[in-house]
């Protein structure tokens, strides 16, 4: 099977687009032509350890202004795989837009202390104590008894691993698939639920997702499960890409004016804006239906209404703003972004661009959430007077990882640095709108956008300027 497999891997052609990302200081958003893409403080974050003379890289949890040294943390420990996977995504597709060979090592090493993780029957650990590598295995967060949120980032990360290390090494990208293969028969087992349902505040569920309904968990493992069968197309993966896809679109209500509002709901409970991938697993599974739906619906929503923390299912109008967080945008512009590459219908592009244009300062805070001196990725915003600027690996990781996305397209880097007026709302021939403007400096010139809602017949559009003229004269 080895044999076969590492046959495979040399005989599938990738064909990938090449850009040089530089590393350069902050800077004027009238200069949107050079890379702001940095991974100084996620290399600064990293430390390789040596077990059994295998070279594994972790990733320190926390860093703190001003100084951002590393940070432990008591209860749960040092590093974790959540973070580990999440670098090593980044990494590899810095890797597979590149060819940084620095970038493919760091993900290797990240990957083997994944795979250090994982138990003999497929689960995984998540924290360990220290760079000894000793294993937490009694924090809640931490268990190896479940397919849960780090299980499935690491099925995410190894299967990223495997399709982008199939050309560059062979050797390595069948360690990946034989790693993940590892966990199938738990994700196989979990399945066996489908396709039963479950009524939930009036609304019909699945019940085989992560923790039943778990949408935005289930979605991290569904990118795992699409990067594998790309690269080695097998019926084990795609049955279940297939019934996680169904229930994650099943996790899907409203529209743009009726909540919740075209959203895949994060679980029975509401929505959260962290780890929800499902735009962007859907369209990686070759699934776009629902990820259309989100990005016409909910995006367009929160471009125009502004970004949140959660609702719940029972009461949308109970929204809660904050703290948002770099790892709730990432859902939305990377998914914007797949998006637009799968359909090539320029509004994602845009809409990708507006939607990171959140790391830029274009928040409530007016805060920049992204240092590309230094490559921070700040950890929230608190208030729109409170900014933590702390620097820890998961929004330094989710920063970059949107900053590089947004990066490969012309109209999504552009906008990524437009600044917005406060949502405003008009009534023309009967119909109700409500629409914000969006505004960049590109070369000297100004040039603007609007986001427009159709509240009576919920709908969106983008117009530009003359086109937005023309509807305020109509």
């Amino acid at each position: 099977m080895k044999l076969i497999r590492k046959q495979i891997f040399k005989t599938v052609t990738l064909c990938f687009s090449l850009i040089v990302l530089g590393c350069n200081p902050e800077k004027n958003k009238d200069e949107v032509t050079d890379s702001i893409f940095n991974l100084s403080h996620l290399d600064a974050l990293g430390e390789v350890v040596n077990i059994s003379g295998q070279d594994m890289r972790i990733i320190h949890i926390y860093a703190d202004a001003p100084d951002y040294n590393w940070v432990g943390d008591d209860d749960e420990g040092e590093a974790c795989v959540d973070d580990a996977a999440r670098a090593a995504v980044v990494y590899l597709r810095h890797f597979e837009l590149t060819g940084n060979e620095e970038s493919a090592e760091k993900a290797k090493q990240l990957l083997r202390f994944v795979a250090y993780m994982q138990t003999d029957e497929g689960y995984f650990y998540n924290f360990v104590w220290d760079n000894s590598l000793r294993i937490n295995k009694t924090h809640q967060n931490s268990l190896a008894n479940e397919v849960n949120w780090w299980a499935a980032r690491a099925v995410w990360a190894l299967g990223v691993g495997a399709r982008v290390l199939a050309n560059h090494d062979s050797s390595f990208a069948s360690f990946c698939l034989t790693t993940l293969d590892k966990s199938i028969p738990k994700i196989e087992e979990m399945l066996t639920a489908y396709p039963e349902t479950v009524t939930k505040s009036g609304y019909e569920m699945p019940t085989w997702l992560i923790g039943g309904t778990g949408s935005d968990a289930s979605s991290e493992l569904l990118l795992g499960l699409a990067e594998a069968n790309m690269i080695s197309p097998d019926q084990k993966y795609s049955s279940a890409i297939s019934k996680l896809s169904e229930g994650i679109s099943m996790l899907q209500y409203g529209n743009i004016s009726s909540a919740p509002y075209g959203a895949h709901l994060s679980w029975e409970g509401g929505w959260h804006g962290w780890g929800n991938s499902q735009t962007m697993a859907q369209v990686r599974a070759g699934q776009n239906q629902s990820a259309i739906v989100e990005a016409n619906n909910f995006y367009p929503w929160l471009l125009v209404n502004g970004w949140l923390h959660s609702f719940p299912l029972e009461s949308p109008g109970n929204k809660r703003y904050y703290e948002q967080i770099a790892y709730a945008t990432r859902g939305v512009t990377v998914g914007l972004v797949q998006l637009y590459n799968s359909t090539k219908n320029e509004k994602y592009a845009i809409m990708a661009g507006l939607a990171g244009s959140w790391f830029m300062g274009n928040n409530e805070a007016s805060a920049k959430m992204y240092n590309s001196l230094h490559g921070y990725g700040f950890d929230g915003i608190n208030s729109p007077t409170d900014v933590n600027k702390n620097s820890g690996a998961e929004s330094t990781i989710e920063a970059l990882y949107s900053v590089l996305e947004l990066e490969q397209n012309s109209i999504s880097k552009k906008w990524m640095f437009a600044d917005s007026s406060a949502p405003e709302e008009i009534t023309k021939s009967g119909k109700n709108y409500r629409y914000r403007v969006f505004t960049v400096q590109n070369n000297g010139e100004k040039e603007s956008v609007t986001v427009i809602i159709n509240m009576t017949d919920s709908e969106f559009e983008l117009l530009d300027e003359s086109e937005w003229n023309s509807f305020l004269d109509s």
